[in-house]
């Protein structure tokens, strides 16, 4: 299949990313807790990234099945869609809960999400293209890396 390197690339970076939120852990004073902002962002780092390596291959395996590269991306992006549309309405009420929806962080988090749901929706429905299903997984790695880069800025250290 075209493309299924960069797509397996793609699934690599996100279990890397994934895979820093075991450092997060390590930002907490011993005998401290995760607010409740802290605990969404964490959740956002390791799902979101998870997502992304099972949504990268989706294509991949898709392919074999239906025989057509444009319609195994058809496909993906399709379901990664209407799948990001629940995560999104799931991560709006947990945000909601955690009173954090006027951090900036949040905010972008949230462009992002949105962005990657409407790139992935563009390529289901007019492109089915590599380049915008790679550029809609990135979108959605970006959610975790400002969930990542928030939590680490706003975390008072192991030594406080």
């Amino acid at each position: 299949m075209p493309g299924d390197v960069l797509l397996i690339g793609i699934a690599q970076l996100a279990i890397v990313i994934a895979g820093f939120s075991a450092i997060s852990a390590t930002l907490l004073p011993a005998g401290s807790t995760w607010s409740a902002s802290q605990r969404i962002r964490l959740r956002i780092i390791v799902s979101t990234s998870l997502n992304v390596t099972f949504e990268s291959l989706l294509p991949v395996i898709a392919f074999p099945a239906l025989g057509d590269a444009r319609m195994a991306f058809v496909l993906a992006s399709a379901l990664t869609a209407i799948y990001l549309i629940g995560v999104v309405f799931v991560r709006t009420r947990q945000i909601a809960r955690a009173k954090a929806f006027r951090a900036r962080s949040t905010q972008l988090i949230m462009s992002a999400a949105i962005g990657s749901i409407i790139l992935f929706g563009l390529n289901a429905l007019v492109f089915g293209s590599l380049t915008l299903f790679a550029l809609a997984l990135c979108t959605q790695l970006l959610v975790a890396s400002i969930s990542f880069y928030s939590l680490i800025s706003t975390s008072p250290g192991p030594e406080a």
